[in-house]
């Protein structure tokens, strides 16, 4: 049994993906770990009093959960092709999705970004705190504006 088991790489829709990735192939790579590669979409419990049916609140749901599963199916194959990656859609807030998650499938490590408001989610501050404050495996924050770049003084 490797330090991690399974890894949580959790993704946005947005185009600060590739650092996670990385991370997340290095780590897995490096231990043997299987990943879930994660999306969670916010909950439908706020739409409630949008000016509509229920069928076409429902409707419209339903396209946008299929489009993104198709969406996370695909990077998953072009980003992790040579690692073992199951796709998840998750659905609701992130820091409770991700605990729920770790429990049922014995995740020992979420690497997330730290989305700014550009993001899908803004995970800068109070759902980052929360998590990585709650959460009973370690977190792995990547920064979106990564850059390993050091030049020491002399």
């Amino acid at each position: 049994m490797g330090l991690f088991n399974t890894i949580a790489c959790c993704i946005d829709l947005t185009e600060h993906n590739t650092p996670i990735v990385e991370y997340t192939r290095e780590v897995a790579a490096l231990t043997g770990a299987n990943i879930l590669l994660v999306h969670i979409l916010p909950s439908a419990s706020h739409l409630d009093s949008v000016g509509t049916t229920a069928e076409v609140i429902h409707s419209a749901i339903e396209d946008s959960r299929t489009s993104t599963e198709n969406y996370v199916r695909q990077f998953a194959a072009q980003k992790f092709h040579s690692l073992p990656c199951e796709p998840l859609i998750l659905t609701g807030r992130i820091d409770k999705a991700l605990e729920e998650l770790v429990d049922e499938r014995c995740v020992d490590l979420i690497i997330m970004g730290s989305m700014n408001s550009h993001g899908l989610f803004n995970l800068v501050g109070h759902t980052t705190a929360q998590l990585i404050g709650h959460s009973r495996v370690p977190v792995l924050v990547i920064p979106n504006e990564l850059n390993l770049e050091c030049s020491p003084e002399e």
